[in-house]
């Protein structure tokens, strides 16, 4: 119901809910979806530890067994441009740091651009919020921070994105 809804208003965003313990998910969790003009990006679905139990077309799945969950809108993404983004040279990215400390944020894209990626391509760059460090988004997608930083590294030469 909530991807629905979602998908007729067109919203964009980060949204997480909590999955109470007598749901389909013993012992409760946390699930975030990743939205874009509508469209469910991204799914994880974290268990009370915080580890990441499902993610994308499974967690979806698992998601309807949920029943009724109360929605929190974490962050908002502003609508993406209309044409490819040129940054100015105020805006380039700063190398990434190997450490993870960097705190890179996103700048707007084409939506053509964004559906271009892979489905990493489009987890990283959504979490890539300004709040964030590389390490902290290799953590929550379960990936090799070495993974994160060449995705981070990518996106620092195409321009579409900038330290905090």
């Amino acid at each position: 119901m909530m991807v629905r809804v979602l998908h007729q208003l067109g919203s964009s965003g980060e949204f997480h809910a909590d999955v109470p313990s007598r749901a389909a998910l013993r012992g409760g969790g946390r699930v975030i979806l990743l939205v874009q003009n509508g469209n469910v990006v991204s799914c994880f679905i974290f268990n009370k530890n915080g580890q990441k139990l499902y993610h994308d077309n499974e967690a979806q799945r698992l998601l309807l067994t949920f029943g009724t969950l109360d929605w929190k809108l974490v962050s908002s993404i502003s609508p993406k441009a209309a044409s490819p983004v040129t940054p100015s040279p105020a805006q380039k990215a700063k190398p990434a740091e190997s450490n993870g400390y960097f705190i890179p944020r996103r700048l707007m894209v084409p939506d053509a651009q964004l559906h271009a990626w892979s489905t990493l391509e489009r987890s990283v760059y959504f979490l890539v919020d300004g709040t964030r460090s590389i390490e902290q988004i290799a953590t929550l997608l379960s990936r090799p921070i070495t993974v994160i930083e060449q995705v981070i590294h990518n996106f620092e030469v195409a321009g579409v994105i900038a330290q905090s």
